[in-house]
């Protein structure tokens, strides 16, 4: 798929439609699997899934890996590890609304982190688009109505997302530091793995509570969804994505959340699109459009 498709746009939209389906199912099934439980079999079966897709160049850049084992490592600690650990436990505690706002503020978060490690910030245009796709992303999970964001109180789950969306803006940006000569194919099988072997031990803690689950047809369908979309095809889009434009540009395109949040729960959950999801919709894609054209003028 990602050989016919190029443009850093297209894929970095494609990662996080992906992502926004990835919260509806991790909403829909939080009382039936356990938080690490989907974590550890998403990624057991998204590696066997990339398994010989990568493993050719897998082995042909072992050397590289085996140089930059620490940062493979980190990489997939904040990534596949702790990020998606905290993404479910989080999605237990807390509501959709919460989410929503916490992780519209992944973009400004890669920012500050941009700033910090790589030393690189945003034109103005970039810094007006960011703003205005804050403002968008803020109508819609207010839903209109601004004295929503006034009665927000933060819980235990809304600290798990806040966590995870520091960890997930250091990994985009530390994918500026990828090791050279590192395929895309042998660093993503590599960071699953490393992902993975993170994992064991606190899947191990888990089952240790006496959480468990049932198969079953939904739960089936679930793993295979969240083990294709998105893991696999996310993470290849987004780390193209990355790799094209950077992560302050890519990291507006996550402001999508929230749409693609609304146009899924519409198609899946019957919910309905009302005027404010317009006019926040309107906004983010205005914004999103002024720092692609803040990253076209540099």
């Amino acid at each position: 798929m990602l050989r016919h498709i190029s443009h850093p746009y297209i894929l970095l939209s494609l990662a996080v439609l992906f992502w926004a389906g990835n919260s509806v199912v991790g909403r829909l099934f939080a009382a039936d699997l356990p938080p690490v439980a989907m974590v550890f079999w998403r990624w057991i079966i998204a590696a066997a899934i990339l398994l010989p897709i990568c493993i050719k160049p897998f082995l042909r850049d072992i050397e590289i890996i085996k140089k930059n084992l620490l940062y493979v490592f980190v990489q997939g600690f904040l990534s596949i590890t702790a990020f998606n650990a905290l993404l479910y436990w989080g999605l237990h505690y807390t509501t959709v609304v919460n989410t929503s706002l916490i992780q519209a503020g992944m973009p400004v978060v890669t920012l500050f982190f941009s700033i910090l490690i790589l030393k690189k910030g945003v034109k103005m245009l970039g810094g007006v688009g960011i703003l205005c796709s804050m403002i968008g992303v803020s109508t819609v999970v207010a839903r209109g109505d601004w004295a929503t964001l006034a009665g927000l109180h933060l819980n235990p789950g809304d600290l798990m997302m806040l966590t995870s969306v520091v960890l997930w803006s250091i990994y985009s940006v530390l994918l500026a530091k990828a090791p050279k000569g590192l395929s895309r194919f042998a660093f993503t099988f590599a960071m699953v793995l490393a992902g993975i072997i993170l994992l064991i031990p606190l899947y191990g803690w888990e089952i240790s509570t006496g959480a468990n689950f049932t198969l079953n047809s939904d739960t089936i369908w679930a793993f295979v969804y969240i083990g294709i979309f998105p893991s696999v095809l996310s993470f290849l889009c987004w780390n193209r994505g990355v790799e094209l434009v950077g992560a302050n540009t890519a990291g507006v395109f996550l402001n999508l959340m929230p749409v693609f949040g609304a146009i899924l729960g519409m198609l899946i959950l019957g919910e309905k699109l009302q005027s404010f999801h317009y006019f926040g919709i309107c906004l983010i894609v205005l914004g999103i459009w002024l720092v692609t054209r803040s990253h076209k003028n540099t």
